[in-house]
């Protein structure tokens, strides 16, 4: 193989490394896209959630006439759409691979035991193991007394 055709391969698996790279951070932000959007959209289904709540309140108020299924139907959906909200801030904390704070919800690297703002402690259960090598235990063979 002569010198231009290892220079060519080496160009070539080059290009194609940073190709991949390219795609695969493509995705990545294509994907917090989506869950921004999916966000941004069930935020404005509470939003729309809560005042049909308002209206069902006010009309029963004004009426005089028993809402309370529609109440407790309005407000079922609003802690649905919550729970949603919640998960998806949560799946987009683990895309900018952050934790969030609890005490001051500043958003810090996930490495980070406390929070670089309030200095509470950042031990959610999130945290990514430590990339270490296995430990092998080794064989130990154990001997009968003998009588």
């Amino acid at each position: 193989m002569s010198k231009f055709d290892e220079l060519f391969d080496e160009l070539m698996w080059k290009a194609r490394s940073a190709a991949d790279v390219a795609s695969q951070k493509t995705n990545e932000v294509m994907e917090f896209s989506k869950l921004k959007y999916q966000l941004k959209q069930a935020q404005w289904d509470i939003e729309k959630a809560y005042s049909k709540l308002g209206a069902f309140v006010y009309e029963s108020k004004k009426s005089g006439e028993d809402f309370a299924d529609l109440i407790n139907l309005a407000t079922s959906e609003i802690d649905m759409l919550v729970e949603k909200v919640e998960e998806l801030e949560r799946q987009i904390l683990a895309c900018k691979k952050v934790l969030k704070c609890s005490s001051c919800g500043k958003e810090n690297p996930r490495e980070s035991l406390f929070c670089s703002r309030c200095g509470a402690n950042l031990d959610h259960g999130v945290r990514p193991e430590p990339e270490e090598e296995p430990i092998v235990a080794e064989a130990v063979t154990v001997e009968e007394p003998t009588e």
